[in-house]
């Protein structure tokens, strides 16, 4: 859940209704909220589904047409403003999209306000900056056309946003906060991503940091530089659309930048609606309603969407609408779900267990883990960590850079389990049995792991043993370098001369990079 807050004197200017009305219908919208009389602020928690919902000014505009059925028109005016993108950045970070708003009015709260609009939609839309990362710049500051390119790192030198000394780009990353943050991003290439503008400045290192020099925005800047650079430009289009949407309901003008990526130009911000052909049949035995033509282009106006000659009409700002279905779930919104009378499902089904439990499940459970379950879709930068990304199963059109790959072991995954699990308490022991896809064929295997602060090789290795022991097999230990693994503990597991698993203790560097803090053992075996 993404939790914002905000006093309710604010919000009233932006919408004045009466503050136990505003917290009721952000409720009946999905928003559950309270008022904390202790600090004076309404207190929302979002789920991660409406980015555009992240600031006040979404908020009221989702409350102005909940309650008013009002709708802003957000359109962009013409300019000379553009961004070249040199073909070089394909290899890092290949899309940018970037707009110019001006006559801002701000002042502290305002900046507050867009920083945390800003460090959500990286968390969330940007899935913590691995889709996209975004920059604010004050216009007077810079000097177009701009340039999106790379550069080596030894020739990257400025002075990045909070101090005054210019840093290489290696000491950002290694120094700077946002350089540790997601310096990891950029690991592996030898060219990294800059915005630069017509004086050879550099604006900022990117996903990491702006300059102080030209990219710092306070309250004396009324006119400002958008950019938004990723590896996914549907990602990048619909952040940079939240967030001009959102300066303009602030009182900014909205200008469009020229994109040009070689012999292909491209105007951004697009704030053209789309539109979606209804199946109102399909509406009504989705819900179990009989709602007619105007009774659901009522409940769309509620809900943000005008309705023309059958179609629905989507907001730029809406990144969640991506079918149907999407725009159902509102309709059913609008309408209340307290408003559905509760029915007996007409058909049954006895279900089905997904996957039979074994004799592994109980040792492993004797021994004191607990099971886990993971997708069997992955990433070659999951992969790549421990060193598994080469010879997988891809998939031709993935619809999200998390899920490209089948995975071809277990071991990314048993990582990143620990890595959401590391605030809780330790010791920590997960197992998990999993189909995986080396290339050739599929197959089944067997993982665990265990995080704690101090591990002893000797009572690690036990639980293997134990595992040989009840499944009547026998194997030992062959010293093996591997990517994931601490070169004095990475082994690979050998039974009947047949290399059957590997196990070891996991590098401080792969620790460093998912954040733990603590010393991990894992170990997987074909199953």
């Amino acid at each position: 859940m993404v939790v914002v807050e905000y006093a309710y004197e604010d919000m009233k200017r932006l919408i004045d209704i009466p503050r136990e009305k505003m917290i009721n219908a952000l409720s009946d919208l999905g928003a559950p909220s309270e008022y904390e009389s202790e600090v004076g602020k309404i207190i929302t928690e979002l789920t991660p589904n409406r980015p555009d919902w992240y600031s006040m000014e979404g908020l009221a505009r989702a409350l102005r047409a909940f309650l008013k059925k009002e709708h802003p028109e957000y359109k962009t005016k013409k300019s000379s403003y553009a961004v070249s993108v040199d073909p070089s950045v394909a290899k890092v970070r290949p899309y940018t999209v970037c707009a110019v708003v001006k006559g801002l009015e701000l002042d502290d709260q305002r900046i507050r306000d867009m920083v945390l609009l800003q460090e959500k939609l990286l968390a969330t839309l940007g899935r913590k900056v691995k889709k996209f990362g975004l920059g604010l710049y004050p216009l007077h500051a810079i000097n177009f056309p701009i340039r999106y390119t790379t550069m080596k790192p030894k020739e990257i030198r400025y002075a990045p946003l909070g101090y005054q000394e210019e840093m290489s780009a290696d000491e950002i990353i290694r120094e700077h906060k946002k350089g540790q943050q997601y310096g990891h991003l950029l690991r592996g290439h030898d060219r990294y991503p800059v915005f630069v503008d017509a004086k050879g400045r550099i604006m900022a290192l990117i996903p990491v940091v702006n300059s102080e020099e030209t990219g710092k925005v306070d309250v004396d800047t009324k006119d400002i530089f958008i950019e938004v650079s990723g590896v996914d430009m549907n990602a990048c289009k619909a952040a940079l659309n939240i967030l001009v949407c959102t300066f303009a309901d602030m009182g900014g003008k909205i200008h469009e930048v020229r994109m040009d990526y070689g012999k292909e130009q491209i105007l951004s911000p697009d704030l053209k609606p789309k539109t979606m052909a209804l199946d109102i049949r399909k509406i009504n035995d989705m819900l179990g309603t009989d709602f007619g033509q105007a009774q659901i282009a009522d409940l769309l106006a509620r809900m943000g969407y005008d309705y023309v000659k059958g179609h629905a009409v989507i907001a730029p700002y809406r990144a969640d609408v991506m079918g149907l279905v999407d725009i159902i779930e509102d309709i059913a919104i609008a309408y209340g779900y307290n408003n559905f009378k509760p029915t007996i499902p007409d058909f049954f089904t006895p279900g089905e267990l997904i996957r039979t439990y074994d004799g592994v499940d109980s040792i492993m459970r004797g021994m004191g883990f607990m099971e886990t379950k993971t997708f069997i879709l992955t990433n070659k930068e999951r992969l790549d960590r421990v060193g598994s990304s080469e010879g997988v199963v891809e998939i031709t059109n993935p619809s999200t850079v998390d899920y490209t790959v089948v995975r071809p072991n277990l071991l990314a995954d048993m990582l990143e389990t620990f890595q959401i699990n590391k605030m809780k308490g330790l010791p920590q022991k997960f197992y998990e049995i999993g189909i995986v896809h080396d290339g050739k064929e599929c197959g089944k295997r067997l993982v665990f792991g265990l995080m704690d602060r101090k591990l002893d090789f000797s009572s690690v290795r036990g639980y293997l043993q134990t595992l040989a022991f009840e499944k009547e097999f026998e194997f030992t230990l062959e010293k093996k370098d591997q990517k994931v693994f601490d070169k004095e503990i990475s082994c690979a597991i050998v039974s009947k001369g047949q290399e059957i698993g590997v196990f070891g203790k996991v590098g401080k560097s792969v620790l460093d990079e998912l954040g733990l803090e603590f010393e991990v053992y894992i170990c997987e075996l074909v199953f």
